[in-house]
């Protein structure tokens, strides 16, 4: 039996008849692409690619220090 949850159902429902008040019977004449240009597709950022997050790991390479040192000497204060 196929998956049926792989729609986004309730959050399209959601957008298309509390967000933009649409009538029920305009929401179910909508076509995808119709639905798409409402939701403002066309302004989503770009996807990730394996390039790009490649560039921003260069940008912003992690730190090899153990996380939260600086907290370390704080709760040691406190003892």
């Amino acid at each position: 039996m196929p998956d049926r949850t792989f729609f986004p159902w309730a959050s399209v429902l959601r957008f298309g008849l509390g967000h933009l008040r649409l009538p029920p019977d305009a929401f179910w004449r909508l076509s995808l692409t119709e639905l798409n240009a409402l939701a403002g597709a066309d302004a989503r950022p770009e996807t990730t690619t394996r390039t790009s997050l490649q560039a921003l790991m260069a940008l912003y390479p992690d730190s090899r220090a153990e996380p939260a040192q600086h907290m370390r000497k704080d709760l040691a204060d406190d003892r």
